[in-house]
């Protein structure tokens, strides 16, 4: 069986503290009623491996956005005391459309946010899922602009160009950008995760957050949709097939880790 190594740490012992996380992010969604699915890898490793892929070095979930705002406001008091969520809503350098929940008690610095003055901890992305109509690929596009603007202002990246950039304030640009992902109300069928768009993340429909099961996730059960094998499909192909060896690693650029 392959080992993984995190910042000199077997990957298992990492993949437990994101458990963790998970564990807290689904006590609070049960509580207060908030639709969540395991997204991309950590659906994938819940119908292929029953948990995390070996090699997977994080953890994602997805919510509509209603259920996504309602969890900006609830998870501040609902977290356990060593959780923290942080999001463009809530924190002024925080890089991402996109929020985290973060375990304090850890330290895990990345090379792309290291200098920031957010949450450095093991963490799990929660993903807003947007609604949208047809005109979801232009938003796309501006928000990916305006991310770029955003990257600059923090001085994580020089590839923006441009007035927007140069003169807009961030605290601005977080709130175009917010503008933006919200363009649609919820009386859309679809969704999109134009928080963190790509070409092999179309739209899906939001049934799949109302037709919900659970299954074995390490020692928890988690929620997938029912027709987890059209989303896996549609994202990954023969996705019981594993990838070559060579692609078998961990992906994220980890400069620093204490657990």
């Amino acid at each position: 069986m392959e080992q993984y190594q995190v910042g000199g740490f077997d990957i298992k012992l990492l993949q437990n503290k994101m458990l963790g996380i998970l564990l807290e992010i689904d006590r609070i969604c049960r509580e207060n009623n908030i639709r969540y699915l395991l997204d991309g890898g950590s659906m994938l490793g819940a119908v292929r491996h029953h948990g995390f892929i070996p090699w997977d070095d994080d953890a994602d979930v997805m919510m509509p956005r209603d259920d996504y705002d309602r969890f900006i406001e609830i998870a501040p008091r609902a977290l356990g005391k060593k959780y923290v969520f942080q999001c463009i809503e809530n924190t002024r350098e925080y890089p991402y459309n996109f929020g985290k929940v973060f375990d304090t008690s850890t330290e895990f610095y990345e090379k792309f946010t290291a200098k920031l003055n957010i949450s450095h901890g093991v963490y799990v992305d929660v993903f807003p899922m947007d609604y949208v109509d047809e005109n979801y690929l232009k938003q796309a596009r501006m928000i990916g602009h305006l991310t770029m603007a955003r990257y600059y202002k923090l001085g994580i990246s020089h590839r923006a160009k441009g007035l927007v950039a140069k003169l807009i304030p961030l605290s601005v640009i977080n709130k175009i950008i917010s503008k933006k992902m919200r363009y649609c109300d919820n009386s859309s069928p679809k969704v999109c995760k134009l928080c963190h768009h790509g070409k092999n993340k179309p739209p899906i429909d939001i049934s799949l957050f109302n037709n919900v099961i659970r299954v074995e996730f390490e020692s928890a059960m988690l929620p997938v949709p029912a027709e987890y094998n059209c989303f896996l499909s549609e994202r990954y192909g023969d996705y019981m097939k594993l990838p070559p060896i060579e692609k078998r690693v961990p992906v994220h650029q980890i400069t620093e880790v204490r657990l």
